[in-house]
């Protein structure tokens, strides 16, 4: 037992642990091995833990008033679809028939852009609002998150009020690929957790909670606050961003109002 304490044990255990669910993906996805319903709820469940943890690094830790994450959800859920319905025939195969390792590849490719859409938003935002504190601060991040509900609204190019499911190409039509699997969801839950967990642990760490704790006493001490506070929203609309693009190829239905 005294292996599993190192963490180079640790990490044997985990990389084992993720093979295994890895193998056992298709037969976990599958909705007619279990109750379609119960599967969609643990699968939704886990993209809200991505979403909650992401969350709480500004709001929990930093102690900063965020209420625009929907927002970056949305960018990224929708950034991620429109890569894998316009990509496909392009740069992409036809993901509905393709071999899972095709799917898979497609999957992490849209998740990456779709959290670096996310955060390249959460910079442009985050950098000018983050001067501003407490009420100031939760004025701006919801008029974000209105003005990327009201922009999609009227981007036909992603279906606008209508909602976003594909479009009638001269292949057929082609809709948003079911490629989320059980595998990636939680995959991606264990990483952003332990992810929080060991930024938390470390030096970084300790500027986020001071921040928290008394903004002008860690100004006081060289700490760069606006730097950190940045950072965290940063990260924190990355891996909402990603939580999207997860929601957009499992739902394969996107509404603004959702």
């Amino acid at each position: 037992m005294s292996f599993f304490r190192h963490w180079f044990g640790k990490l044997a255990l985990l990389v084992g642990i993720g093979l295994i669910l890895f193998f056992l993906d298709g037969f976990l996805s599958d909705r007619r091995h279990f109750n379609p319903y119960y599967l969609r709820i643990l699968m939704l469940v886990g993209i809200a833990i991505i979403l909650s943890v992401s969350l709480n690094l500004v709001n929990g830790v930093t102690g900063q008033f965020s209420i625009g994450h929907a927002g970056f959800m949305a960018l990224g859920a929708y950034t991620a679809a429109a890569l894998t319905v316009y990509g496909q025939y392009r740069f992409l195969p036809r993901l509905d028939t393709a071999a899972p390792l095709a799917q898979h590849g497609a999957l992490l490719l849209s998740m990456l852009v779709g959290g670096t859409a996310a955060a390249l938003a959460g910079f442009i935002v985050g950098l000018p609002s983050l001067r501003l504190r407490g009420d100031y601060l939760a004025i701006v991040t919801l008029g974000f998150g209105e003005i990327i509900r009201v922009a999609i609204l009227n981007l036909n190019a992603v279906g606008g009020a209508a909602g976003f499911s594909g479009y009638a190409s001269p292949h057929g039509r082609i809709t948003i690929p079911q490629i989320t699997t059980f595998f990636w969801v939680f995959a991606t839950v264990v990483f952003v957790v332990l992810f929080s967990r060991n930024l938390l642990r470390s030096i970084h760490g300790l500027a986020f909670f001071s921040i928290r704790e008394d903004e002008i006493a860690a100004e006081a001490m060289g700490i760069n606050t606006t730097r950190i506070k940045v950072t965290a929203f940063v990260i924190s609309a990355f891996f909402a961003g990603v939580a999207g693009a997860l929601y957009a190829h499992y739902e394969i239905y996107l509404q603004p109002e959702s």
